[in-house]
């Protein structure tokens, strides 16, 4: 569970330099050096490191007295026989010792995770993640060696692997927050896919998938139908995840992703302690408060201050720490909070509407993906590129999107989006979480993840799903507490059928208008937006004559060009970690 690292020597009969395995084994994780419990396996050709919080009760740690190999991090939840075995069981029933990787295998597996098998027999390594890939391995071949870990933090770190910046990931970076496909901010460090599986050995390194995400999985004949058995699936995922927890945490907002998850676990006759960080007055807050109350002594609500964290994840952390110093939870498994990520685009469809499924009706796919990166905003900003990247970055960027959408090309066109964004925004959400794990060592339970529900939504017509539409039919069959009491929605979207509590302020009203800034405040952050920029970071994009006339622009209130620091910082702080020695 939560980490590894390792690196694997492609037919060298020199084996791994030292240097390497010792470095690997520093940076694998940045915690307390107490805690956990770490597990290494060191050969001639293979090294591997893993560090374990504790939080499930099995390390998933299989090493053999041939030499071999195998480990996990996050849950697979393997079924098999209609069953979930125990956490070593579904390792071996993954990784079976006298056979490769089994694609059918694999494809059981309803939850997140990544594995490692190394086959010393065969002096073959596999490595594999899940059906979204949301539990990432990164991986570099440099020198005939292949390095690989589950936080990409870890490759940045090492002085071994030479780091230079990626001219398309880092522009995808910089205006969709992640980068597309395989890529990674650097070049030659990718990240497996969705359902993929890599093999390496002597003959080099191979890479396919386990699951054909092309494929349409049956589906009902009506949208109400169809709400009926994805909310099954759902139930389904809730409880392989709850296992025999008779009290756990969960994160609880005003809204409807945590609002089902906590509903399905009352319903199922567990006792929820509740989180939520929201402001006071808000409907977040408000709303997450009235549904505790219907749902009584099964829902206990903490309502708890927020902060400024590197993450999300840390946050709950001191929360919950803070939490258990002052009174007694009996919470299960206290590690394990149940989190609602990956509802809005999994089941929402947020990001798409009507007109966006009409173009791709009319077969004008190229139309669909220019209404929906201007739909929501997406482009480069090319008022302070250089002449040569403002030519070629903007169709760089257009085409690698049409890349990511012909991935899967179904011919509803309006599910080839919904799994490009499935692959790449959502699939990215927690990319902090898991970065940072071996600091604040917990886990999400996340059924909004669950493949088999996942597959059960993609194999609904696009148009059933926009909007929120069979999120709020899949509502009407939560407990009826559940739907007593206003819960939050997106603007344009399906409204929530109660009436809205003015006493609460909505996430999305437009703000007030900001007081007038003066020239000093202009001025500081002119001089932020120029000290944003780095003269040596590589790849050349942005034009520094360009970004002065931007903060002239700015301090003397012509234009507001606030928005050009985060990319700008973003370039800046990935420039640095290449130059780490």
């Amino acid at each position: 569970m939560t980490i590894f690292a390792g690196a694997f020597c492609l037919g060298s009969t020199n084996g791994l330099p030292q240097g390497l395995r010792e470095s690997l084994a520093a940076h694998l994780r940045n915690g307390s050096k107490s805690d956990g419990q770490r597990h290494v396996h060191d050969t001639q050709g293979m090294f591997l490191v893993k560090w374990d919080s504790g939080a499930f009760a099995e390390p998933a740690w299989r090493p053999s007295t041939t030499g071999s190999v195998s480990a996990l991090v996050g849950d697979p939840l393997f079924i098999e026989n209609g069953c979930r075995p125990v956490r070593e069981q579904q390792l071996q029933g993954l990784t079976p010792e006298a056979n490769q990787l089994g694609d059918l295998e694999l494809a059981k597996c309803r939850g997140s995770f990544a594995l490692v098998r190394y086959d010393e027999n065969n002096k073959t390594l596999h490595l594999a993640t899940d059906a979204i890939g949301l539990r990432s391995v990164y991986y570099v071949v440099q020198d005939g060696v292949l390095i690989f870990a589950t936080a990409l933090r870890v490759l940045e770190a090492m002085p071994d692997v030479r780091k230079q910046l990626c001219l398309l990931g880092m522009s995808e970076l910089s205006v969709l927050g992640f980068p597309l496909a395989e890529r990674t901010p650097y070049e030659g460090i990718k990240v497996l896919r969705e359902c993929q599986v890599l093999t390496a050995n002597e003959r080099g390194v191979k890479l396919h998938n386990y699951y054909d995400w092309n494929i349409t999985e049956p589906c009902a004949d009506s949208p109400a139908a169809a709400a009926a058995q994805i909310y099954k699936t759902f139930q389904d995922a809730v409880r392989m995840r709850a296992g025999n927890d008779k009290r756990v945490y969960s994160f609880l907002s005003g809204g409807m992703d945590s609002r089902a998850i906590v509903a399905t676990l009352v319903g199922m006759g567990r006792q929820v302690e509740a989180l939520n960080f929201s402001a006071e007055a808000s409907q977040d807050q408000l709303y997450g408060q009235l549904l505790a109350a219907e749902a009584g002594l099964n829902c206990r609500l903490h309502c708890l201050k927020g902060g400024n964290y590197p993450n999300f994840s840390f946050l709950a952390l001191a929360a919950k720490t803070d939490l258990e110093h002052r009174e007694s939870t009996s919470v299960d498994r206290p590690q394990f909070i149940w989190s609602g990520d990956g509802g809005s685009v999994g089941l929402g469809h947020v990001y798409m509407d009507e007109h966006m499924l009409d173009c791709g009706d009319r077969g004008d796919l190229q139309g669909a993906i220019k209404y929906f990166l201007e739909m929501n905003r997406i482009a480069l900003p090319s008022g302070i590129l250089t002449t040569t990247a403002r030519k070629l970055l903007p169709n760089m960027l257009f085409d690698s999107v049409m890349a990511e959408v012909d991935r899967y090309p179904r011919e509803d066109i309006g599910r080839r989006i919904y799994l490009f964004l499935l692959f790449n925004d959502q699939r990215r959400h927690l990319f902090k979480h898991f970065e940072t794990i071996d600091q604040h060592g917990l886990e999400l339970l996340t059924p909004f993840y669950d493949s088999e529900f996942l597959k059960a939504i993609a194999a609904t017509p696009a148009r059933w799903g926009i909007l929120h539409r069979l999120y709020t039919q899949l509502f009407e069959l939560l407990p009826a507490f559940a739907r007593k009491t206003p819960w939050q929605t997106y603007p344009g979207h399906v409204p929530c059928p109660l009436p809205r509590d003015p006493r609460a302020s909505y996430q999305w009203d437009s703000p007030a208008e900001s007081h007038k800034q003066t020239f000093v405040e202009r001025g500081k952050q002119a001089i932020e937006l120029v000290g944003s920029f780095s003269r040596s970071t590589q790849p050349k994009v942005f034009s520094e004559s360009r970004i002065w006339l931007a903060g002239v622009a700015h301090a003397l209130g012509l234009r507001d060009c606030r928005h050009l620091i985060q990319p700008l910082q973003t370039y800046k702080q990935y420039d640095a970690k290449t130059h780490r020695l």
